[in-house]
């Protein structure tokens, strides 16, 4: 079954809601109409029982309406309003007085019925043949010994055919103005959803290979310009992250192309001379010199992509970055005199952050690493560790070669090679910046690069202190 469009769902969401308010309200209109004309009817009844106390009198012959004949409106009033009404003997139970407009109806009671409404005397209902009256029961008490009932009816009819003309009204103009909002529902669905599908033939036309389009805003800074903005800074992040992959790729095959190329030939060289058992172990160690920088190169590829995957959880806990870097300038100083380099620490003071100790490790082991590969001869290496406000601060500086300043944003990218001129005779694949950048945005530390070309450089790592509790 083929699903409904969302037009559709909408028109039909609007309407079922619609259908319900309307019939809710009709109700409702019904139920407020038919107490108010109820409440009135009681209304014009108590009045007119009042009234009707005062035209009557009591004789030996028993209650009599009196009146003044010539006077319009008392002749209005009781041929008009007040022309139902009865009285019965409240003692034994017969009629006494019954009003011409009363008698068509038939409504007449046993002494016991009578009885009833001279013990229990108020308002009543009654159905007849010529539709439903109100009566109205009290006792009268002339002061002679002697007790009636009196009943002042009103006609129901007018309300009832009020009532019925109101329902009528309900039942064709509800249908009709849910037919109504039914088809402005769905054109208003539509021109809603316009936009939508302009979007939609908008994204269809964006593919790979031409990822610099973009969604078109509208202008209205409303829901739809939010998702098309969305979109588009989706767009340029994914076009970014294909761009990167691209590069990446590029790198890769350069980087690996290399070593390859060098294997190659110099295998192609060992088979193509008879050598000594001497030569060929020197030719297979330069191999293995090769290999090694393949494997040193996947390694580096293989953390860095587990890293950035999340499959290396950190494992964080107070770390004094003073005795890290102490401990570690111990471990690198034989390599940093190996090449002629005075590595020295200043970190006179303990200064505590929360973080994984392995991996702040690996950060300072990077750091170094890249400081004594560019820093010749004769040159200093020097680790700082020092609080700064709320703020602990890992530097390493160098004297070494320096960094181009239009290199520095790229430094942290991957694969990334400064100038040939400080590139070269340089060992690496230029991933460890990219993986001290990881480190240090997992520990929510910022990496600051100061260098100029000659002048060395100055690796900064600034990061939150952890504070003591209590």
């Amino acid at each position: 079954m083929k699903p409904l469009s969302l037009r559709t769902q909408l028109t039909a969401f609007y309407t079922a809601i619609l259908a319900l308010l309307l019939t809710a309200m009709g109700v409702l209109y019904y139920q407020v109409l038919s107490r108010q004309l109820d409440a009135g009817a009681s209304a014009d009844l108590d009045e007119i029982t009042s009234a009707l106390h005062g035209y009557l009198r009591f004789a030996d012959a028993g209650p009599s309406l009196i009146y003044d004949r010539t006077d319009p409106e008392q002749v209005s009033f009781v041929e008009g309003p007040a022309r139902y009404y009865q009285i019965y003997d409240a003692l034994t139970g017969q009629l006494v007085v019954q009003s011409p407009a009363l008698s068509p109806l038939g409504l007449h009671y046993t002494p016991a019925e009578v009885q009833a409404f001279r013990e229990s005397p108020g308002i009543l209902d009654m159905q007849t043949d010529h539709g439903r009256i109100r009566l109205s029961s009290s006792l009268l008490s002339p002061g002679d010994g002697r007790s009636y009932v009196l009943q002042v009816g009103i006609p129901l009819t007018a309300i009832d055919n009020a009532l019925q003309r109101f329902v009528r009204l309900l039942s064709w103009s509800v249908p009709a103005g849910l037919l109504f909002a039914l088809v402005i529902g769905r054109w208003m669905a539509a021109r809603a959803l316009a936009p939508l599908v302009t979007m939609a033939e908008a994204t269809r036309q964006i593919d790979v290979a031409d990822l610099g389009r973009r969604l078109p805003l509208r202008g209205a800074q409303d829901e739809l310009d939010e998702v098309a903005h969305a979109f588009n800074e989706t767009l340029g992040r994914l076009e970014q992250a294909i761009a990167e992959m691209r590069q990446f790729s590029t790198a890769l095959a350069h980087e690996l192309r290399t070593p390859l190329a060098a294997l190659r030939g110099r295998t192609e060289l060992a088979l193509m001379q008879h050598m000594s058992v001497e030569q060929y172990r020197q030719a297979l160690t330069d191999q293995l010199e090769e290999l090694d920088t393949l494997a040193r190169l996947i390694s580096q590829l293989l953390t860095l992509a587990r890293a950035e995957a999340g499959q290396i959880p950190l494992q964080r806990a107070p770390v004094d970055l003073a005795q890290l870097a102490a401990t570690l300038v111990d471990q690198v100083e034989a390599v940093a005199q190996a090449k002629g380099v005075t590595l020295t620490v200043h970190a006179p003071a303990p200064v505590t952050v929360l973080g994984d100790a392995s991996w702040l490790e690996r950060l300072l082991l990077n750091l170094l690493d890249n400081a004594i590969k560019f820093t010749p001869s004769g040159g200093r290496i020097g680790v700082r560790v020092q609080r700064e406000g709320v703020d602990a601060v890992l530097q390493v500086h160098d004297s070494g070669v320096g960094i181009a300043p239009g290199a520095v944003p790229h430094v942290f990218e991957r694969f990334f090679r400064g100038d040939p001129a400080r590139s070269a005779g340089s060992e690496g694949a230029g991933l460890g910046l990219s993986l001290v950048k990881w480190i240090a945005d997992r520990h929510g530390a910022t990496v600051a690069v100061d260098s100029r070309p000659g002048d060395g450089t100055i690796m900064a790592v600034r990061m939150p202190v952890q504070v003591p509790p209590g």
